[in-house]
């Protein structure tokens, strides 16, 4: 079990302040997914305590996620620190943070911001691949965090993190930092490797674990689900693609693909994970597949995604191979920035997702038809997340009665409900 909250000398808090720090707002539908799951959670576990999240773009956030917690707000006060030291080199840039949480005073807007920060019963890095290379200068938020539970005395986790690839020259400062946490729990092979072997280190995959059987994640009626072939493409993170070709090779290996697998437009579903961002390509091919479905992230975030038993997809991002994998769908993972997405897509595939990772010289020649995630798989996941949030945030007495119910229904449905929602899928929309 973790430690009990620690006491700052006598002072005794009425009402337990939880600190989430999230890359949320963008929106993004990976990172949008990770921290309603939390906060649904949250609400259940913790429902009369104070809960901030801490994003780069709290207003959007907030729309997006207010309902889902009774006392939360949204801030942006660490990611303002980190963003701070974007031009900064590695050493300046932690130097700088943790100066600032000594004396607040350094950045006198946020003086307010930063003294809840340090006063947080528990700072909870909520799991995402933020923590990387491919924002260097993100390192600076653990730096923020640690010397901030230093200073105040709270508990330190985080949760299905992906670390890989590391900062160049940033590894040192990583582990020394993961030594301070009071639990890290990161999402693939790599990036435990990367955190050290400190006994702290936990692995129990993505985030996405947890709300996975939550009753919004899939959407049981839209008109998505009749079509056999859905696409989700991104336009972002996409310099390196096929060596180099960015978002034209993109262009041209998903248009070949959709020939060489003869898919119709009629057949076609595209659902956008990140508003404006995954219509890019859509709005390149859409003549190559008229009639096509698209899905914006709205429909997607509302009604959750539209996936299904039999259906062949083909995606570059992460969180939707995951989710829709989950409810049995097969697919095609096409890879991303080499250093970035082939890792996090590899990982599902460690973990027993039937896709096929492929870069485009070797993408199939015909759709991959093997399923995603079995039922038990999906099971066990969720039920180890759920058990490493049980031990972040353990059940007060007090709140006994008012919890179980949901924890209970949402521990017993993967096995039992997954497949029932696959079963009437089937019986709903004939399978490919």
């Amino acid at each position: 079990m973790l430690p009990l909250p620690r006491r700052r000398g006598s002072e005794v808090r009425e009402r337990e302040l939880i600190y989430l720090v999230a890359p949320s707002g963008a929106p993004n539908y990976g990172d949008e997914f990770i921290l309603r799951g939390w906060l649904r959670y949250l609400a259940e576990r913790r429902p009369d305590a104070d809960v901030v999240v801490d994003c780069h773009t709290p207003g959007q956030a907030a729309v997006l996620h207010s309902d889902f917690h009774p006392r939360v707000v949204f801030v942006d006060t660490i990611w303002r620190m980190c963003d701070a030291t974007r031009d900064m080199e590695l050493a300046e840039g932690a130097e700088f943070v943790q100066s600032a949480i000594d004396n607040p005073g350094v950045l006198c807007r946020m003086v307010t911001g930063i003294e809840m920060l340090i006063r947080a019963d528990v700072v909870h890095f909520l799991g995402g691949g933020y923590l990387n290379s491919v924002w260097p200068h993100h390192i600076t938020l653990l730096v923020a965090a640690c010397a901030a539970a230093e200073k105040g005395g709270g508990r330190l986790v985080a949760t299905g993190q992906g670390l890989f690839p590391v900062v160049p020259g940033g590894l040192p400062l990583l582990r020394e930092l993961v030594d301070r946490f009071d639990m890290f729990d990161v999402r693939d092979t790599p990036s435990q490797l990367a955190a050290g072997d400190a006994s702290r280190v936990r692995s129990t995959g993505d985030d996405a674990w947890l709300a996975i059987a939550d009753h919004d994640t899939y959407d049981s009626e839209a008109v998505a689900l009749e079509r056999d072939f859905v696409l989700c493409v991104q336009s972002d993170l996409m310099d390196d693609f096929a060596g180099g070709g960015g978002l034209d090779a993109l262009v041209t290996t998903v248009t070949d693909v959709l020939r060489a697998w003869g898919v119709d437009g009629r057949d076609v579903a595209v659902v956008e994970g990140m508003p404006g961002t995954d219509r890019v390509v859509f709005d390149r091919i859409e003549h190559e597949i008229p009639e096509a479905c698209f899905v914006p992230f709205t429909d997607v975030w509302r009604r959750g995604l539209p996936a299904r038993p039999g259906q062949v997809w083909a995606s570059t991002r992460f969180h939707p191979h995951l989710v829709a994998a989950a409810i049995g769908a097969s697919g095609t993972a096409l890879g991303g920035r080499r250093d970035y997405y082939a890792t996090k897509h590899r990982s599902l595939v460690d973990s027993g997702s039937n896709w096929v990772v492929s870069e485009p010289q070797s993408i199939p020649g015909s759709p991959v038809r093997d399923g995603g995630f079995t039922v038990e798989t999906v099971h066990r996941f969720h039920h180890a997340k759920m058990g490493l949030a049980d031990e972040i945030y353990p059940r007060h007495p007090r709140l006994a009665r008012r919890v179980g119910a949901r924890v209970e229904r949402l521990r017993a449905l993967p096995v039992s409900g997954l497949r029932v929602v696959r079963e009437r899928q089937r019986e709903t929309v004939p399978a490919v």
